[in-house]
């Protein structure tokens, strides 16, 4: 929603919880066996497997087909962001691009949301020492905390790699996920006792709505001084979505007049599904959205090189085209995951 182009009040509302939630969840699902050994080694070869490895696999191909997008216009000459416009790779810069992806320096536009992860790869690493270092995660998370802004305020990173106070943003909100889970009131760990008071995330939801306000930010843009407010704020919105889909997983209970009970359960496993294959989308919606992008050329008679504006044409996308936008950047890349899986399926 946020890259589709939403309007800018609901973009800042959500930039204030929707990328820490992922790395909240990270820390929320770690294990704490992983801290043996021999089972640190199994998590390092997850991690390297299941987020390394799709960096540079997906980095790679996107690179190689950089020239072939430019020449279609899917990439565009003329079209700035950020102050950089495309322009045709000669050989010595592909392979420089290439040395980019394997060391997680950097990636293709098309591919621009990769930078979460590299931070979440790194993040994972920082936190697991952390984890290991520490025994008390109260001390863990409060020494990521300061050392986030310390590198901030004084624009530290290491060399080359630029692992820098981002990644340690993402090691405090992993480390704040597993002690969401660690801690317990009664039976029920941290989380889940706080998504049962509606009136709290009421109260988040109003404290969101004015950070979203006064401090409108997001992991990539902001400063020292928004670490604190900022953290604050994505912890209660995490926690308010952790409220929503527990709703949303027991609404039906309770409202059989609205959705047969099939229904539900085959809206209830897209969302599932989807879930499962969020790299899948992170790789995909920002070339799914040229397809949209195409149509509202061929409908208002627009230049071909629009087809490069990036993520997608602000200005229709404010009169309501990042509806589509929406759609597309998700079903597509997920339908295409099923397609292949079901043809996997039948070769096997």
């Amino acid at each position: 929603m946020g890259h589709a182009g939403i309007p800018a009040w609901a973009n800042h509302y959500l930039s204030l919880m929707r990328m820490p939630l992922f790395f909240f969840m990270s820390g929320y699902c770690f294990k704490e066996i992983y801290l043996a050994s021999f089972e640190g080694k199994k998590w390092l070869r997850k991690r390297i497997k299941g987020i390394y490895w799709p960096y540079v696999k997906w980095g790679i191909f996107f690179v190689l087909m950089h020239n072939v997008f430019l020449y279609f216009h899917i990439y565009s000459e003329t079209f700035e962001f950020n102050g950089k416009a495309i322009h045709y790779y000669s050989l010595q810069e592909t392979l420089l691009r290439l040395v980019y992806v394997v060391t997680m320096y950097g990636t293709e536009r098309l591919l621009g949301g990769f930078w979460f992860l590299k931070a979440l790869f790194w993040g994972s690493i920082i936190f697991y020492v952390t984890r290991k270092l520490l025994s008390n995660t109260y001390y863990g998370v409060l020494m990521l905390l300061v050392t986030c802004l310390a590198t901030s305020f004084f624009h530290l990173s290491i060399p080359f790699l630029k692992i820098g106070s981002l990644d340690l943003f993402a090691a405090f909100f992993i480390m704040t996920g597993h002690i969401f889970r660690r801690t317990t009131i009664g039976s029920q760990n941290l989380a889940e006792n706080l998504i049962s008071k509606w009136w709290l995330m009421i109260v988040f939801v109003i404290i969101i709505g004015i950070g979203s306000v006064y401090w409108p930010t997001s992991m990539l843009q902001y400063k020292w001084y928004h670490v604190i407010p900022y953290s604050i704020t994505a912890i209660m919105g995490t926690i308010v979505l952790f409220s929503i889909g527990n709703w949303i997983n027991h609404w039906n209970m309770s409202s059989n007049q609205v959705l047969t009970s099939g229904l539900f359960s085959k809206i209830r496993t897209f969302l599932v599904y989807t879930g499962g294959y969020t790299f899948n989308v992170l790789a995909w919606h920002f070339l799914s959205f040229k397809i949209v992008s195409f149509i509202i050329i061929a409908l208002y008679g627009l230049n071909v090189d629009r087809l490069g504006d990036f993520p997608g044409m602000s200005e229709y996308a404010d009169q309501g085209w990042w509806v589509l936008y929406l759609i597309a950047g998700v079903a597509i890349p997920i339908s295409g995951t099923y397609i292949y899986h079901s043809l996997i399926s039948k070769k096997q």
